[in-house]
């Protein structure tokens, strides 16, 4: 009687295991670090939470060049991967399922949010920084002073990238408006950076950006806005006269088997509690333009969204055309 009692317990507890048992494992592939703890606190577990038949497993090497790879030879193991701006539009068709619009609400999207084949996840910025120390309580408005080293002097550092956003800074701070930025004049932007380049310091990494400033060694930067807040403490502050956009967007590799699943998680990841959440952690803000007014925390103020109507809204279409052809010129004159 007592191992009938048993065996019955065992069963009924390895019945309900099953029942528990997440039915689906959706396989997300982001950028690691902080940035990725932020994503887990703010959108992996309140969604497992809510959605018992789906687990989600991290991944933290997310790459473009995996997801194409993957796709092209059939082995998709990723169900939704954070990129860039230079992936995930229509040129890159082939790798990617379209959003479907029939899960994700489109309409909460701020402008340039929401794509056919990608769906941003935050507003990110690279913003001017400068030591408030160095020009004697003068603080620089914009572009513009950036490249006034009469009125600013010193060195500036800037990221060495061509589609950093650094020829839409020139051409705006050489009188450019920025709905006429595109097509970029190269050689208008070129002319303009001769005019500083001897007091550049580039940086190629978000770590050095921050050494820069704190250092002394630059009075002032082009920096991601996560770098500059992290060297607040040490004298550095935000001018958001200008700004150049970034932003991380989810895309679905073309050939997942958990596609429904994903869409499902790309909207409850964008809805206004998620992303109000995710502002706690990390300054960068809402993709929902429905959270926009609710966002508050210690980064109030200082996220990119705080300051939409001064955003240079970079043309990733143009950058993904035009990109090699820019940078061989970039680098040609980087050696001259």
């Amino acid at each position: 009687m007592r191992k009938t009692f048993v065996i019955a317990v065992v069963a009924t507890l390895l019945a309900g295991t099953a029942v528990n048992a997440a039915d689906t494992t959706l396989t997300i592939s982001s950028y690691g670090g902080a940035y990725q703890e932020a994503q887990s606190k703010s959108y992996f577990q309140p969604f497992m939470a809510e959605n018992p038949d789906i687990e989600i497993v991290e991944d933290s090497a997310s790459s473009n060049a995996k997801l194409k790879a993957m796709v092209e030879t059939g082995n998709v193991t990723l169900d939704l991967v954070l990129t860039d701006d230079s992936f995930g539009l229509e040129a890159d068709a082939q790798w990617l399922e379209p959003i479907d619009y029939s899960i994700v609400d489109r309409s909460k999207f701020i402008e340039g949010a929401a794509g056919t084949y990608r769906v941003a996840s935050d507003i990110e910025g690279t913003v001017l920084a400068y030591n408030a120390d160095e020009f004697g309580g003068e603080a620089p408005q914009g572009f513009a002073d950036f490249f006034d080293t009469a009125k600013f002097p010193g060195s500036r550092a800037v990221w060495k990238y061509a589609a950093s956003g650094i020829f839409e800074t020139a051409l705006i701070a050489d009188g450019v408006k920025p709905e006429d930025l595109y097509p970029i004049d190269v050689e208008r932007a070129l002319k303009k950076l001769d005019t500083i380049k001897a007091d550049i310091v580039w940086w190629e990494s978000g770590s050095q950006s921050e050494q820069l400033l704190s250092s002394g060694e630059a009075g002032m930067a082009l920096v991601w806005i996560g770098r500059a807040l992290n060297v607040a403490e040490k004298g550095i502050k935000v001018d958001w006269t200008n700004w150049t956009s970034q932003t991380g967007y989810w895309v679905v590799p073309k050939g997942t088997k958990n596609r429904q699943a994903a869409m499902k998680a790309i909207d409850f990841f964008t809805e206004p509690a998620q992303q109000i959440e995710f502002t706690k952690y990390m300054p960068y803000g809402p993709s929902n333009k429905n959270a926009l007014a609710s966002v508050d925390g210690k980064f109030k103020g200082n996220l990119p969204t705080d300051h939409l109507d001064t955003r240079v809204l970079m043309n990733a279409e143009w950058w993904a055309e035009n990109g090699a052809d820019v940078d061989l010129r970039f680098q040609e004159w980087l050696l001259q």
